[in-house]
């Protein structure tokens, strides 16, 4: 990892939450959505157009950030549906679509160098033991990296503000793939594919009924030691998945 990167990192990364965040005064300026305008100046209006009749229209009004989820098990059917919306898609390319050979996601990918990996933490997922596990994308398989109940450390994984979830989905960069040709760029393009990524994973779960939420707010240590990171492979992002709690 260049060492601009990794001095970055260190600088951003979240250490331990504190114990009581209930009490930590909330300042308007996380709470209040600002928009920018130009009143000034000439504008158009836009047509409307009709939305009900596509799906694609109303799976995006489904995508919200879900924060309490119920105790009913995800199936290995629902992660596979939802993990599965990040794959490599088996088609035959023009040269001319596909000048030099590389293999297309359902993503893009800063100069197609693919530096995220997806990883699968197991809190309550049907045929699936309580743990960690790497998604092999090429062969659309998991790998069990850590069999053990990871609820009572779940908080520093999830961020004190959301509950329940029946598994993380956790991003992460094996950044000196997009270092090789980008240098610097590397860590903000990682950033960019897995917003890409996570996106797909909102929809997928929205289009199965199911709720999500993002969150970047998780103790990288914490992640670093479940997932056994190198120092190369740094834990940027994650989504939260479950089964809607309903009241």
């Amino acid at each position: 990892m260049l060492k601009e990167i990794k001095k970055f990192y260190n600088k951003i990364k979240i250490l331990k939450y504190s114990e009581d965040p209930e009490n930590e005064e909330i300042p308007i300026t996380h709470i209040k959505i600002f928009y920018k305008e130009y009143p000034r100046l000439f504008s158009i209006k836009l047509p409307n157009i009709n939305k009900e009749d596509s799906e694609f229209e109303t799976i995006l009004d489904y995508r919200g950030s879900q924060r309490l989820f119920s105790d009913k098990p995800l199936k290995l059917e629902e992660i596979s549906k939802i993990i599965g919306s990040c794959r490599i898609i088996k088609s035959d390319f023009s040269v001319t679509d596909n000048p030099l050979g590389k293999e297309r996601r359902t993503y893009p990918s800063g100069g197609a160098r693919f530096p995220v990996e997806l990883y699968i933490l197991s809190y309550n997922i049907k045929s699936l033991e309580d743990g960690a596990y790497h998604y092999n994308l090429r062969k659309n398989s998991l790998e069990q990296l850590l069999k053990k109940d990871l609820k009572p450390i779940r908080r520093e994984i999830i961020s004190p503000y959301l509950d329940n979830p029946a598994a993380s989905i956790i991003f992460t960069s094996v950044i000196s793939r997009s270092e090789v040709k980008y240098g610097l760029k590397a860590y903000p393009f990682s950033l960019i594919e897995a917003g890409h990524m996570g996106q797909n994973i909102q929809l997928a779960s929205s289009e199965i009924g199911l709720g999500s939420c993002p969150v970047s707010g998780f103790v990288d240590a914490t992640i670093q030691k479940i997932l056994d990171l190198t120092e190369n492979e740094i834990p940027i992002y994650s989504i939260n998945i479950g089964h809607i709690k309903r009241y």
